[in-house]
């Protein structure tokens, strides 16, 4: 798991399954953007900006998961995620990447998902209503990402 970056073990909590204990499969997208999150604020990089009468953040645009094994309540989970490449040099899309894994009880991993989205920085204007993708991501992620070897 070079160069990913991993969140702190959790355990599954049972808002977070069926009756079954069967976690769903959008979970795994939450617990990525949850480490996501976590990896902008490790990096002390804003994750949202609000600046007067805008908002700049990152919605996604694109999103796809393979899936290997279920997660259940109570299980050790560890969501770990990475900046895989910037979609563009001159764009400020961004792909990353994401495993989500199980710890078992002797402490290895299996991975029970892969998979990645792309965002994009954007800004909204509150008075227009208009969102739009600025031309390039914020100078300190670009910082985080020479350490990644990807920007």
């Amino acid at each position: 798991m070079m160069n990913f970056y991993i969140s702190e073990p959790f355990r599954v909590r049972f808002s977070e399954t069926d009756m079954a204990g069967v976690v769903h499969f959008t979970q795994f997208f939450r617990w990525a953007e949850n480490a996501e999150s976590e990896f902008f604020r490790v990096h002390k990089i804003p994750f949202v900006c609000k600046n007067g009468e805008t908002l700049s953040g990152w919605p996604r645009v694109h999103a796809r998961a393979d899936f290997f094994a279920p997660a259940h309540y109570g299980d050790c989970i560890r969501a770990c995620i990475r900046p895989k490449k910037p979609v563009n040099e001159n764009t400020s899309a961004i792909c990353w990447e994401f495993e989500i894994r199980r710890i078992e009880t002797d402490r290895s991993e299996k991975l029970l998902a892969r998979g990645e989205w792309v965002s994009v920085y954007a800004t909204m204007n509150f008075k227009s209503g208009i969102l739009r993708a600025e031309q390039t991501i914020p100078e300190a992620l670009k910082k985080v990402l020479d350490f990644f070897k990807i920007a």
